[in-house]
Order: structure tokens, then sequence, then C-alpha cells
């Protein structure tokens, strides 16, 4: 049996340098994660949609699209939706656009949509792992306390789900404009 009282001096600083390197290997880091970037939870929406809409029994077409913008500190969102004239309505068209930034402090996507109508509101989201859902607490030129829900649902088939709800205060969310949209 071998003890340090028995090995010399000059056997023991030959194996240093091998312990030292079988320690740092052992002790190195794992690799680091691959970096976190801001709006990479929105890659799927990224680009230019189209597809059936529907609003209140009225069916028509809507264009959706997402760009990076601002050095890439902003993702900006434009949809427009087309009603054919049906029954007593005429045709119409409306229209909404997003700047959805990321707000550090809080850890959270935070997005101000302003509709054509005048209405806007403040939205906070939530990623999921099927795509992303916007809360507003509350939308301004409306009824006092009506909240609104935004949602992007990805589908098996490429496709996204986009679901617009509001909510009258102490109310649940309902159906107000629903869009299945395509790449184009």
């Amino acid at each position: 049996m071998v003890s340090a009282g028995n090995v010399r001096l000059p056997v023991l600083v030959a194996l240093l340098p091998l312990l030292l390197v079988a320690t740092s290997v052992g002790a190195q880091d794992p690799p680091p994660a691959t970096d976190w970037k801001v709006f990479q939870e929105f890659g799927f929406l990224n680009g230019s949609w189209s597809g059936p809409a529907e609003s209140g029994g009225r069916v028509g077409g809507r264009v959706v699209s997402f760009t990076s913008a601002v050095g890439g500190a902003q993702l900006s969102y434009r949809a427009t939706t087309f009603y054919p004239a049906k029954d007593a309505l005429p045709e119409s068209s409306t229209e909404e656009v997003a700047y959805i930034v990321y707000d550090g402090a809080k850890g959270k996507y935070v997005a101000l949509l302003v509709f054509s109508t005048k209405v806007w509101g403040i939205y906070e989201a939530e990623v999921r792992p099927d795509g992303i859902v916007f809360t507003s607490r509350e939308m301004a030129n409306l009824e006092a306390g009506l909240r609104s829900r935004w949602t992007f649902t990805r589908k098996a088939d490429g496709s996204i789900a986009e679901l617009l709800e509001v909510a009258p205060a102490g109310r649940d969310f309902a159906p107000y404009v629903s869009a299945t949209l395509s790449r184009k």
C-alpha cells in the first residue's frame, strides 16, 4: 500500500499537472443553453398571413402581417378585415395596428393595440406552448370596465387561429372576431 508518507516529493510534483487537468475537466460547466432572444416566442407569427374572418355572423377576409421594427426592439402587427355588402349592411373594413415590446423589468411582453374605430388597449402577453394570449385590463373609448383578449394559436397544419374576444365588466369573454390564417 502506498501512502503520502511513502511517496517522494518529486513523484507528487510530477503527478500534480495530471491531477489539476483531471479536476478542471470534471469541474467544467456544461455548455451554455442557447441564448434567449427577444421575440423568439413570436417566430411562428413572423411574416404575412391571410384567410377568412367572421364577426357577429358576418364573413369576410383578413390580411395580417408581423414585422420586426426599431432594430428588433419592437414587433409590429397590422391587420385589415374586409366585409362584403350583405343584406342591409354595406361593404366595410376594419384595421388594427399593434406595437409589441418586451418589458425586461417585468419579464413580460406588452402590446398597444389600436383599432380603426378609435378604440385601443394595452395588453400583457402570456406565452403558451400552443401560442400567445394577450389580455387587456380595460379598453379605452368604450364602456368602462370592458376588457379584451387577443389570442394566436398554432395549428397542426401550419396555419394560425386568431381570436379577439371582449368582456364587459364582471362578465366572461365572448368572441368578437375570429380568423383562420395561412402564410402568404
